[in-house]
């Protein structure tokens, strides 16, 4: 029997959604292009994602725009981990860790 085939829809900081859904890890991941929001292949054009999650693959500094539109940068994070940051893109400025060892989850 094949399974459904589901369509998650985005997260939506404005709206509460499911805490299985925030809370069980990335249901949807892409890669990191730095200023620009999230997207993968499967997002239609011009909508982007709020990430839920943050995976860092090298040590390092990581500045971020957060869905109330302020910035923040966080020291010195962990490599090799998904972490829980609700962001709206990954800053150049601030940010040591290259985009190719960033990815983003939601």
């Amino acid at each position: 029997m094949a399974s459904p085939v589901v369509s998650i829809p985005p997260l939506d900081p404005f709206l509460y959604t499911s805490q299985v859904r925030v809370l069980s890890g990335p249901a949807r991941t892409g890669t990191v292009t730095y200023d620009t929001g999230f997207t993968n292949a499967s997002t239609p054009a011009g909508v982007f994602e709020f990430a839920r999650w943050i995976y860092i693959g090298t040590t390092g500094d990581l500045a971020y725009t957060k869905w109330d539109g302020t910035t923040e940068t966080l020291p010195n994070l962990a490599a090799g981990i998904w972490h829980p940051i609700f962001a709206k893109n990954i800053l150049t400025v601030g940010s040591t860790i290259a985009a190719t060892q960033i990815r983003w989850g939601s």
